[in-house]
């Protein structure tokens, strides 16, 4: 009896390892259940993606960053694949909508997006609508992405991008420089808030301008009135006739004038003589002041000859001789 029940026990185990490990095989992760609960009563929308990469169902559909539906099925179809979505029930979506397949990370969550305009008032999609190919992007491939990326870092980019910054900041101004500008700057603005009185008491004034041209405006009226428009054309007019008389005698004067050109020539070379003695009379009369300060009137005072030396006609000085005559005489001592 021992014996029977070890067996129908060990028969047992085996069975039931047998049914779970069966049961493991036909277990899919879409047949797991969601973390993230469902959106419950729906409807739902076909979206057309030309390649939905690595795209789950129970992906969200986010709309203006709210999780508005999720993805049940994906369907390849003839040219493009075919998502069904299901949409929160209440949710509109606007009939020009656009899907996008998003990453936020690269390594994180694809969703889809259903972008539209800002400011929307109708159609929306109704229940069992279609989101056409040409109203859906589909993602970058991964290779795609990556060859990008590698691209961008061993293309020499990042270096190019520090060069830049390298001339940014040789071209910039040193810091004391900057701190100089600023406080000047802050000083200009300051004394602009602290003379908001004059610029109030311009404004004002502006605004008492205005009133008093406003009070006249009957008078401005009056002045560009029909009327006062006709008189200013008929007193232009008599001006005008005026004038027109007046310059044919005008033009006889001019050529009856020719002989006043020699004169006025004349007078032009004489008005020259006259600035140019005009220009030179502060040094004459320096030097006739001169002249009669050191030389007549000492004279004047004292008349006397002074006489430093006599030549004869062969070239001879006779100043001693002279000398020594006169002062026999008594006239030099």
């Amino acid at each position: 009896m021992k014996t029977t029940g070890w067996k129908n026990g060990a028969l047992a185990t085996m069975l039931g390892c047998g049914l779970l490990a069966t049961t493991a095989c036909s277990v899919g992760p879409d047949d797991l259940p969601s973390v993230r609960g469902g959106v419950g009563a729906g409807y739902q929308l076909e979206l057309q993606f030309a390649s939905t990469m690595n795209l789950p169902t129970g992906a969200d559909v986010m709309m203006d960053g709210l999780r508005v539906g999720e993805v049940q099925k994906l369907t390849a179809a003839e040219g493009f694949v075919s998502v069904d979505a299901h949409i929160k029930d209440g949710t509109e979506v606007p009939a020009g909508v656009r899907a996008v397949i998003r990453q936020n990370t690269l390594l994180g969550d694809t969703y889809i997006a259903l972008d539209h305009e800002p400011v929307v008032r109708g159609p929306y999609l109704p229940a069992g609508g279609t989101v056409s190919v040409d109203h859906t992007s589909s993602p970058p491939q991964l290779e795609d992405t990556m060859a990008v990326l590698a691209y961008f870092v061993n293309g020499g980019s990042i270096q190019k991008i520090e060069d830049a910054m390298t001339g940014i900041n040789a071209v910039m101004p040193q810091p004391r420089d900057v701190q100089r500008l600023a406080s000047v700057v802050a000083g200009d603005m300051r004394d602009l808030a602290g003379d908001t009185g004059e610029i109030d008491r311009m404004l004002a004034g502006f605004s008492d301008t205005g009133a008093a041209i406003d009070a006249k405006g009957q008078t401005l009226a009056t002045l560009f009135a029909p009327r006062t428009e006709h008189y200013w054309r008929r007193t232009a007019v008599s001006i005008v006739s005026y004038i027109s008389q007046i310059l044919p005698s005008v033009g006889s004067v001019y050529e009856g004038g020719l002989w006043m050109v020699p004169m006025l020539n004349s007078l032009a070379d004489t008005g020259g003589v006259a600035r140019d003695i005009w220009d030179r009379a502060p040094a004459d009369t320096a030097k006739l002041s001169d002249f009669l300060r050191t030389t007549l009137l000492p004279f004047a005072r004292n008349p006397s000859v002074d006489i430093r030396s006599i030549d004869t006609a062969g070239g001879d000085h006779l100043v001693a001789d002279v000398e020594n005559l006169l002062r026999m005489l008594g006239a030099v001592k």
